[in-house]
């Protein structure tokens, strides 16, 4: 374990379907048209930046993950979490977000937690401490800053005290409705990790499985709203609409499939 004073305390403390693979020209050919059209957003704001222009407005300005999020956010967070030196430099820069840098976990070349760290806690919420990568931690805290706060002010008038998670890290095959799947979970590298409740700062207890359909109309809004930020802050997103499986918990991962469900 590292050094204690890479633990941040917080100041303010307000078996799966496989998703289909993606290959082929087609594919390829769209993966390149998207790194153009992102090479002449960054050249545009390359000649776009004066001395006045805020900071969330510049493309080539590095991910300030407290201010408020922009146009570029999301692309500056893909930038950050690009390397494991990036991304733990960026959490550096973090005063309120709480987490240990860990000695990385080699179970097996299909089996590991890389870039480990333990989070115990986001920017206003508690965590139950969890093992992950050190990407999935900062996406997890861009999440729950810029869009789970957010809703439930808006939907809920409180704030969330609590964040619940089913785990990060598990060495085992996807699983689908028929079954164990061929390919490795993102779990077995901890690039992933299941979310299925909350707690507000007045106690109560919101569940996944009780909430998407509730008979509470703006908790049904507080799901669906940061299930639709969490697409912008993860890769991939699960949720009860994906399949049966997901009926208790949101999957939100950075894996090879891109998805919003």
């Amino acid at each position: 374990m590292f050094p204690n004073h890479l633990l941040r305390q917080s100041a303010n403390r307000p078996g799966k379907r496989p998703l289909p693979r993606r290959g082929g020209a087609g594919a390829t050919l769209l993966r390149i048209a998207g790194y153009v059209v992102v090479l002449l957003i960054i050249g545009i704001g390359t000649l776009a930046v004066g001395p006045g222009i805020p900071e969330r407005l510049n493309p080539l300005a590095p991910l300030d993950p407290t201010a408020a999020a922009g146009p570029f956010t999301a692309f500056k967070l893909s930038r950050a979490t690009a390397t494991p030196e990036m991304c733990f430099a960026t959490l550096e820069q973090i005063p309120d977000f709480r987490y240990v840098r860990m000695l990385d976990r080699e179970v097996s070349d299909q089996c590991h937690i890389r870039e480990h760290t333990k989070v115990r806690g986001l920017w206003g919420s508690d965590l139950a401490p969890v093992s992950t990568r050190c990407s999935i931690a900062l996406r997890l805290y861009m999440w729950e800053r810029h869009s789970v706060q957010p809703a439930a002010e808006k939907y809920l008038n409180k704030n969330v005290a609590e964040v619940r998670h089913m785990s990060s890290y598990s060495c085992r095959r996807m699983r689908t409705e028929t079954g164990e799947g061929d390919r490795m979970s993102a779990h077995a590298t901890a690039s992933a990790i299941d979310i299925d409740g909350m707690v507000l700062t007045d106690g109560t207890r919101l569940s996944l499985l009780r909430g998407w359909n509730s008979a509470n109309q703006n908790e049904q809004l507080f799901w669906r709203s940061i299930r639709t930020g969490a697409c912008t802050w993860f890769k991939t997103v699960l949720s009860p609409q994906f399949n049966r499986l997901h009926a208790d918990h949101f999957h939100l991962a950075q894996g090879e499939f891109s998805a919003c469900r």
